[in-house]
C-alpha cells in the first residue's frame, strides 16, 4: 500500500478500512441480515491502474470504489430481508456456501456501465466498476436490486457449446438471440456492452463525494468563457477556466501604457482578476478590464481580448449577441505555467 499516492491511501484509511465508514457498516448489515459473514479484499494497486485516468483527483477513487460496495451490500440486505425473496436467498446462501463473497473487477472494455455477474468457479459476486467517474448512489442502487434478483437464473446454451468446459465460459457468459437464425448463443458481456454503448446514451447524475474539486474539475475541457463589454468602459469575462483568465491578465498588464497625466502614473487600462467563490487554493473566475478615467477620456476595446481568445488561446466563438460574446474550447490545455 505504501506505493499508492498519499490521497489514495488516505482514502484506504478513511473511506474503507474504517469501521465507521459506510461501505463498513453497510458489509456489517448484511452479514446481520443473512447470518453469514461477508468477506471482500480490492486489490487497490490493479484497481488504480485501471481507473487512474479517470479520476485526476485522486482523493475520490476509493470513495467512488466503496460507494459501488456499499451500494451492493444495501442491495443485497433488502432482498434477504423481504420474505418475498426466500427462495433467491436460500439460492444465495447455497451458492455461497456460507460465505458471501464479493469481487472488484474494472471492464475491459471502455463502458460507463456498471456490471454485475456471478461466477461459479470463484463462488463469488463479481462487481465491474465502469471505466468511468462512478453513477449515483440512487442509480447504483437500483442497478444492484434488479441485477441481483436475476443473477441465479439459469441461462440456456446453444447446442454448439453445449460441450465446451462450463468454467471457461462461467465468469463472462450470458445469452443473446441471434437475429438471423433465432437460436440463442453465448457471447461475451464485455462485447455485448460495448455494443450498447455504441448504440445507447446513458446519462446519469454521479454522487457529489465522487466528483472532483471545483478548481480539479475546471482544468477539464470544455472550456466556456463569456466576455461582455460594457460601452468601452469597461470588458468583463467570465471562464471556467482559470488558467486562461491568469494567461489574459499578465499579457495586458505587460503591454498597458502608462497614463503619464496622473502623477502615480497608473495603467491607461486596469485589469482584476477575482477570485471565485468555489473550490480551494487560488481559483479565478471573472476578469475585469476598465479604463483609467482620471484625468483621460481612455477608452477601452474588446478587440485585443477577441484577438488572443480566438487567435492565440484557440476558442471557438459560439454565439455573439450585440456586445456579448460566449466562446467554448474542446482541446484540453496540456501544460500550464498557471
Amino acid at each position: 500500500m505504501s506505493k499508492l499516492p498519499i490521497k489514495v491511501q488516505v482514502g484506504i484509511r478513511d473511506s474503507w478500512d474504517n469501521q465507521d465508514a459506510p461501505v463498513q457498516r453497510a458489509i456489517k448489515n448484511v452479514t446481520e441480515v443473512i447470518g453469514v459473514g461477508v468477506s471482500i479484499s480490492p486489490e487497490w494497486p490493479l484497481l488504480l491502474a485501471e481507473l487512474d485516468s479517470f479520476y485526476p483527483d485522486k482523493a475520490t477513487l476509493v470513495p467512488s470504489i466503496a460507494a459501488a460496495v456499499e451500494a451492493c451490500c444495501a442491495s443485497l440486505a433488502t432482498l434477504a430481508d423481504d420474505e418475498a425473496n426466500s427462495e433467491w436467498a436460500d439460492t444465495l446462501l447455497e451458492r455461497t456456501e456460507g460465505r458471501v463473497r464479493l469481487s472488484l473487477e474494472v471492464w475491459v472494455s471502455k463502458t460507463r456501465e456498471m456490471g454485475m455477474a456471478w461466477s461459479g468457479q470463484r463462488k463469488s459476486l463479481i462487481i465491474s466498476l465502469p471505466k468511468s467517474v462512478a453513477p449515483s448512489k440512487s442509480y447504483m442502487l437500483s442497478f444492484f436490486t434488479g441485477n441481483l434478483l436475476k443473477i441465479f437464473e439459469e441461462k440456456p446454451k446453444h447446442s454448439a457449446s453445449s460441450s465446451a468446459d462450463p468454467a471457461s465460459v462461467d465468469d463472462w457468459a450470458d445469452v443473446t438471440v441471434d437475429n438471423k437464425t433465432g437460436n440463442a448463443a453465448v457471447i461475451e458481456i464485455p462485447q455485448r456492452h460495448t455494443i450498447a454503448q455504441q448504440t445507447q446514451a446513458f446519462d446519469m447524475i454521479p454522487d457529489i463525494d465522487t466528483i472532483p474539486r471545483p478548481d480539479e474539475l475546471l482544468l477539464r475541457p470544455p472550456y466556456h468563457l463569456t466576455m461582455r463589454d460594457f460601452n468601452s468602459s469597461s470588458t468583463e469575462i467570465q471562464c471556467s477556466h482559470s488558467p486562461t483568465l491568469q494567461f489574459l491578465s499578465d499579457y495586458l498588464k505587460k503591454w498597458a501604457r502608462t497614463n503619464h497625466n496622473n502623477t502615480t502614473k497608473p495603467p491607461l487600462a486596469e485589469v482584476k482578476l477575482h477570485q471565485s467563490a468555489f473550490g480551494l487554493g487560488i481559483v479565478y473566475d471573472r476578469l475585469t478590464m476598465a479604463a483609467e478615467s482620471r484625468y483621460t477620456a481612455q477608452e477601452v476595446s474588446p478587440t485585443i481580448l477577441l484577438a488572443l481568445i480566438e487567435g492565440v488561446l484557440g476558442y471557438k466563438q459560439v454565439s455573439n449577441d450585440g456586445p456579448f460574446w460566449t466562446f467554448r474550447r474542446d482541446v484540453e490545455f496540456r501544460a500550464s505555467r498557471y
